[in-house]
């Protein structure tokens, strides 16, 4: 699509220039898509922060990785980052750089799943490592010093997929587990591949960059049986309002020259249908997940988009952090008024 079309800014111009050398990204094999896109995304680390990792015990082990503000202390809010990359490629490797962004923009920890691609796994695996991994840190996050209470969840493209899932079912399993704040960056919000074409998938059949071919090619892959992609838990849009109405408040950042732009506005409105505090913006400019991209993320209007996520996230959870303080703080204070009460009673009866 050339620029007479369409305006992309020109970190993204160049990005897509780049990309039209090369083969239609659906006609590459799972190997040559991540080899494309390891290559695309190489880069020097971002200094300031600590990574380290570990692993819950969910089936064969789910590897999380920790970034956190170096020097950090105490028990850390969290923010879970579901990555991207069609459900076939991503790893903490090639994410460090929007953890490490989240991490010092708001000095908390980022806890980055590094759960297992398609099509080594299938749904629902992917969704139900991701869970397991939030589950076990409001179990257990003490101990890797992270909050067991005030959590966050990003995710983008595939991510923006599997988020939606995760914080229902933190909604709707037992114990329930608190998210306060959730963010999707062109999120895919729509599995079912057949009848449901968006005005942006329209426009951006071929790209630049993402396609819609690509998406059809990959949802094949990551949900094989059709009847499971009308799961809530497979196309978010297919959310119940009970569970509508459970989700927390959001912020959903699409990009304008995106195929999957009309995804996240749809899931947005749903969202705000059921009176959730829900904020929805476009991009100009931007090409699918700009964020993320080495090539794009450090242009003026991705900076301030990931600028916009740590201070919404931030605001927040600092509010839960200081909720669960002031309750410690009130607590010995009411253990101390109630001899106090006792000790007057008992003079006042002499």
């Amino acid at each position: 699509m050339s620029k007479t079309n369409i305006y992309l800014d020109p970190l993204n111009q160049a990005v897509a220039d780049e990309l039209a050398s090369e083969p239609p990204i659906e006609d590459l094999t799972v190997k040559q898509f991540r080899a494309l896109f390891k290559r695309l995304q190489q880069h020097d680390p971002i200094p300031g922060v600590t990574r380290t990792s570990f692993t819950v015990p969910f089936e064969d082990g789910v590897q999380a990785f920790v970034f956190k503000p170096s020097g950090a202390r105490g028990d850390l809010p969290v923010i879970f980052y579901l990555h991207g990359g069609g459900w076939i490629f991503g790893d903490a490797e090639t994410y460090d750089s929007i953890c490490t962004d989240l991490a010092l923009q708001t000095g908390f920890a980022v806890v980055f799943p590094e759960y297992t691609l398609c099509p080594e796994a299938r749904y629902p695996t992917q969704q139900e490592q991701c869970y397991a991994v939030v589950k076990w840190v409001s179990q257990h996050g003490r101990s890797k010093g992270l909050s067991q209470s005030a959590f966050a969840v990003v995710g983008d493209s595939a991510g923006g997929q599997l988020g939606p899932a995760v914080t229902i079912l933190c909604s709707t399993r037992k114990p329930t587990i608190p998210i306060q704040y959730q963010v999707f960056l062109s999120p895919v919000t729509d599995t079912v591949t057949s009848d449901r074409d968006t005005p942006s998938e329209f426009r951006f059949f071929n790209g630049p960059f993402l396609t819609v071919p690509f998406m059809r090619k990959v949802i094949d892959m990551y949900i094989p049986t059709p009847k499971d992609r009308t799961s809530e838990l497979a196309t978010p849009q297919n959310i119940s309002p009970e569970h509508a109405k459970k989700q927390p408040p959001t912020l959903i950042i699409n990009s304008a020259v995106d195929p999957l732009r009309d995804d996240g506005l749809l899931y947005g409105q749903i969202l705000q249908e059921a009176g959730i505090d829900c904020t929805i913006i476009t991009a100009h400019g931007q090409l699918h997940d700009s964020s993320v991209l080495e090539a794009t993320r450090k242009g003026p209007t991705p900076r301030t988009l990931v600028l916009l996520v740590a201070t919404e996230i931030k605001n927040r959870l600092i509010g839960v952090k200081s909720k669960r303080i002031l309750e410690e703080a009130e607590e010995p204070s009411k253990v101390d008024r109630q001899p106090a009460k006792k000790r007057r009673k008992t003079r006042k009866s002499y």
